[in-house]
């Protein structure tokens, strides 16, 4: 990488985390939004136990797909709030996957095991024309969707349902497993 290189990857890690931090003071916040259910787009990748990782494994669960990289404020903080709800979930038919867009495996793999994450985790293939995140329109970090038991997309940036509102979040699982992949629809 070339002088020029760094210094324009090292300006747009700045305007990237001046980003984030706007994100993480509450200046500038996501929201849940509810879209037209479109088919989740199918994705095999490489897991952090070595095992693949695949959405068509968890068919017939609500699956939170979740988009982030260990060096992103936001995501990090996302991460250690799923971690305190995610066992509340697990006895339904719930999981998250994490799929990181890390291209160094050192961190990726320190940053799953200080935020203690005990769902599935998978590495986003680098080039462009494979990237699963570039397939699901993940455009800004943390990206999360929720998936219905059918494999369809109902949600978009959808992490924080289970921290916002549990009993909410829960009762939305219960519906979904219940009526086949509807809520209320």
């Amino acid at each position: 990488m070339t002088r020029k290189q760094q210094q324009r990857s090292g300006i747009l890690k700045m305007r990237w985390a001046f980003f984030c931090g706007l994100l993480c003071t509450g200046i500038y916040t996501k929201a849940q939004t509810i879209i037209k259910p479109v088919r989740a787009t199918s994705f095999e990748l490489p897991g952090a136990d070595g095992t693949p990782v695949s959405l068509s494994s968890y068919k017939g669960k609500t699956v939170l797909i979740r988009f982030w990289v260990s060096w992103c404020l936001p995501c990090r903080i996302e991460n250690r709030k799923l971690v305190k709800r995610y066992n509340r979930f697990r006895d339904l038919p719930f999981e998250i996957i994490n799929i990181s867009l890390d291209t160094d495996t050192a961190e990726w793999r320190a940053a799953i095991n200080e935020d203690k994450m005990n769902w599935p985790q998978a590495l986003d293939y680098p080039d462009l024309q494979r990237s699963t995140a570039n397939k699901w329109n993940a455009a800004a970090l943390p990206a999360s969707f929720l998936i219905d038991p059918r494999g369809t997309v109902i949600a978009a940036d959808a992490a924080l349902l289970p921290v916002q509102d549990p009993r909410g979040f829960e009762n939305l699982l219960r519906r979904l497993s219940a009526g086949n992949g509807t809520a209320g629809r």
